[in-house]
């Protein structure tokens, strides 16, 4: 009778609960073999990006004249890609020697200017926060974090991946 009790104990409850807990488990595998499929691709993509970049990189540097026909083509477009202004400054150097203009004008100079400066502060602060260590480090701490709020855009790289800054970029 013992044998009898322990079947009839069984529940048509039980085998459900039993079902959804597989179709759970199953679903949290495809979830990690997505996330896994997904970081794949976004290895691949960046090794392509990376390796297109060198290839233009050789490209610009070189003296042929489908690399001055390349060179002049970046030169004259590649300001236009670009839409923030960190990164226009990043690449300043490089247009105008290939004899490009990033648009920057009077403007790009007094953001190199402001940037020097609070970089300069910053580093006072700290060097004086680390000699001092008073009470009132916390706020020479807080004081110098402020000085790189203007200098965020430079160091905001999720723009980047989402491509949300770039009406240009189509991700696909």
């Amino acid at each position: 009778m013992s044998v009898s009790n322990s079947k009839s104990s069984i529940s048509i409850f039980d085998s459900q609960d039993s079902n959804e807990l597989k179709e759970r488990q199953r679903l949290e595998e495809l979830k990690r073999q997505a996330k896994v499929q997904q970081v794949k691709l976004d290895k691949r993509l960046n090794k392509q990006k990376i390796l297109m970049g060198a290839f233009l990189g050789q490209v610009l540097a070189g003296n042929s004249e489908e690399d001055k026909f390349i060179q002049n083509y970046f030169a004259k477009n590649f300001p236009e890609f670009l839409t923030r202004k960190s990164d226009k400054e990043l690449f300043k150097s490089m247009i105008e020697s290939l004899g490009g203009d990033m648009g920057l004008g009077e403007e790009e100079g007094t953001f190199v200017a402001n940037a020097k400066k609070n970089n300069q502060e910053a580093i006072d602060q700290n060097t004086g926060f680390e000699s001092n260590k008073t009470s009132s480090s916390h706020q020479t701490q807080s004081e110098s974090m402020a000085n790189y709020g203007e200098q965020d855009s430079l160091l905001d790289d999720n723009s980047y991946a989402t491509g949300v800054n770039n009406p240009n970029y189509h991700r696909q």
